[in-house]
């Protein structure tokens, strides 16, 4: 071992640069391992919130009682050239109120600008209908029917 009593530092040996060296690619090479890592979790997981989110196709049907009885109905909704329809019924519309309900398709059934029907059955077999389309933003369709 070598002292220095003048102040002068000691050179480094080759050995312990080299050493040092790798310690510090060795640590540059984790981080940016972690940073990597990190990213395609992170990637992942909003893929997975955004498949989710567009798997199935909803139609959300409002429908408003301007009338002062209460009504009594169904409610159909159905896409064009599915086999699948949806209907709801025994619903009660209550007097000057609107009232809403979410259908939900499988959205490879339903791609986009596909169209779709809503239609509300009440009282005497009296029907009120609107038809609508799937848009390209990925929410939800909203329709409202008026009886009575």
């Amino acid at each position: 071992m070598k002292l220095c009593f003048d102040g002068r530092d000691l050179k480094q040996s080759s050995s312990n640069r080299n050493t040092n060296k790798r310690i510090w690619i060795n640590s540059l090479f984790a981080c940016t391992l972690i940073i990597l890592v990190g990213s395609i979790v992170i990637f992942w997981g909003l893929k997975d919130v955004n498949a989710q989110s567009s798997s199935s196709f909803k139609v959300i049907v409002q429908v408003q009682n301007t009338g002062n009885l209460d009504e009594h109905g169904a409610l159909h909704v159905a896409t064009d050239g599915s086999r699948n329809p949806q209907t709801l019924t025994g619903i009660i519309f209550p007097a000057l109120q609107t009232s809403s309900y979410t259908f939900e398709f499988p959205s490879a059934e339903v791609p986009v600008g596909e169209g779709f029907t809503a239609e509300v059955i009440y009282g005497d077999d009296e029907i009120k209908r609107v038809s609508g389309a799937n848009s390209a933003a990925n929410t939800p369709e909203t329709v409202t029917l008026l009886i009575p």
